[in-house]
């Protein structure tokens, strides 16, 4: 094994490490304490307090764990969405070269925190305005990549064969298609997964969250909070940034 490999699963490892601590022997930061503001780093509190009196441990674990809570079935619902797109133009060349390219072509164009900062600005800051905007924002990238991969698996024998024999064209997508594109929904998974952590840690930092009265603040309102006193507690700002940071590379997957 190479020795950059040996590096990253050694730090993936002690992320998880700090993360599964902290949920199962500290409690949810959602109570203040003041008395204990600029805690520094102790046994009883390995990363300090924050200006509040929240442990920055505590902090850390829930962060993430609310952020992949959020972040993982955000990006299976953007696949769920680009996968259904992908059928009905395959079963329908009109909406495929009326509605579908055209649209995704914009969507492409389109910085995708633009777009989902256009919805919250519209919908407001709630969860499943959180989802619809990172749906709305990656979808069309997903789409176009499972639209060429349905274009190369429809053209095999296999999917000919189907056909000639009088199979519907939804049943070759469900039968055929669709398991040939497991495989390119699995890396797009993974792949897409980094850039979703990285969205909701930027709607933290401008104040947009979800789950706060559950798991407590995210990594990028932890960020946002502590950069003003960032001279008197800097373990309140350095490890909200290395919970990104280790999220992303935790669920970025295998790279070659």
């Amino acid at each position: 094994m190479k020795t950059s490999n040996l590096l990253r699963y050694g730090v993936i490892s002690l992320y998880l490490v700090l993360v599964i601590f902290g949920i199962l022997f500290k409690s949810a930061p959602t109570e203040l304490n003041l008395k204990e503001s600029f805690l520094p780093p102790s046994l009883d509190f390995p990363f300090g307090k924050d200006r509040l009196g929240r442990d920055v441990l505590s902090l850390f674990a829930y962060g993430s764990l609310a952020t992949f809570l959020f972040a993982f079935p955000a990006r299976v619902l953007t696949l769920v969405v680009a996968s259904l797109i992908g059928l009905v133009s395959y079963t329908s060349p009109f909406f495929k070269r009326n509605v579908f390219s055209p649209l995704s072509s914009v969507f492409v164009s389109l910085p995708s925190l633009l777009l989902a900062l256009l919805v919250v600005q519209v919908f407001g800051a709630g969860p499943i305005p959180l989802f619809l905007a990172i749906v709305l924002g990656d979808w069309a990238q997903a789409y176009e990549t499972v639209r060429a991969k349905i274009d190369e698996v429809s053209t095999s024998g296999y999917a000919l064969a189907a056909s000639c024999f009088g199979a519907s064209k939804s049943y070759i997508f469900r039968a055929h298609l669709l398991p040939q594109a497991f495989q390119i929904l699995r890396v797009l998974l993974f792949t897409g997964l980094p850039a979703v952590v990285m969205t909701l840690a930027i709607f933290g930092f401008l104040g947009i969250s979800a789950g706060g009265e559950v798991f407590g603040p995210g990594l990028g309102e932890q960020i946002a909070f502590s950069k003003d006193y960032a001279q008197n507690a800097p373990w309140s700002l350095v490890f909200p940034t290395l919970g990104i940071l280790g999220l992303v590379m935790t669920v970025g997957g295998k790279r070659s």
